[in-house]
C-alpha cells in the first residue's frame, strides 16, 4: 500500500504494515524461502524502509516473531486471567488454543516453525521459541501452584510439552480437534498433579 499524494507518512503504521505482511509471507512460505523484495512488495514498502526499519532481514524475522510473542503472550494471560481458579485458567488456556486450531488458516506456532526451521542456528528464532516455551512453564508453573499442585515444575513442563505436541500435530494433520484431545489429557494431568 503505497502512501497517496496528500497522505501523511506514520512511521509506526509503516512498521506495523511491515510487521503484518511479512509475518503473512513468512507463515505461508517459511522465512528461508521469502526475499525482502517479496516482504517489500506485500508491504507497500521500499527494501530501503525495511532495512531502515529492521537493519536487515534477520532484524525483521526477529521483529516479527517478537511481535508475535508479545500478542501470543497477551492473549494467554487475558484468557487465564477471566477464569476463577488456578485449574480453571490452564483449561482457559487450552480452551483457547483450541479455537485457534479451528482458525481458517491455522499453521501452528510461529516460534516452533521460525525455530525448526532455522536448523540448529543459535539465532533469535531458536532463542525466542525458547523464551516462549519459558513463558508457558512460568504461566502454567503460577497457575499450578494457586491450584494448589504438589510439584508444580514438573507439571508444568508435561503441559507444555501437550500444548505444543498438539499445535504442532493439529498444524499437520489439520485437525481442529486435536484442542478437545488435549483438554482432556490436561484435565487427567491435572487430576494426578
Amino acid at each position: 500500500m503505497p502512501v497517496k499524494a496528500g497522505e501523511r507518512l506514520d512511521p509506526e503504521a509503516t512498521r506495523a504494515r511491515i510487521l503484518a505482511a511479512a509475518s503473512e509471507v513468512f507463515a505461508q512460505r517459511g522465512i528461508h524461502a521469502v526475499g525482502i523484495n517479496e516482504v517489500a512488495e506485500a508491504a507497500g514498502a521500499s527494501k530501503l524502509t525495511i532495512y531502515r526499519n529492521f537493519g536487515s532481514k534477520d532484524g525483521l524475522v526477529e521483529a516479527v516473531l517478537t511481535d508475535r510473542t508479545t500478542r501470543v503472550r497477551a492473549w494467554h494471560e487475558r484468557a487465564a486471567g477471566q477464569a476463577d481458579t488456578g485449574r480453571d485458567r490452564i483449561l482457559a488456556v487450552f480452551d483457547l488454543v483450541a479455537t485457534w486450531y479451528a482458525e481458517a488458516g491455522f499453521r501452528g506456532c510461529a516460534m516452533m516453525n521460525a525455530a525448526t526451521e532455522d536448523r540448529g542456528r543459535d539465532g533469535a528464532p531458536r532463542q525466542l521459541a525458547q523464551d516462549h516455551l519459558a513463558f508457558y512453564r512460568g504461566l502454567f508453573g503460577r497457575l499450578l501452584a494457586e491450584a494448589g499442585a504438589r510439584d508444580p515444575e514438573t507439571t508444568a513442563r508435561q503441559l507444555v510439552v501437550v500444548l505444543e505436541g498438539a499445535t504442532i500435530i493439529s498444524a499437520v494433520d489439520r485437525n481442529p480437534g486435536l484442542g478437545a484431545e488435549a483438554r482432556v489429557i490436561v484435565e487427567m494431568l491435572l487430576d494426578a498433579a
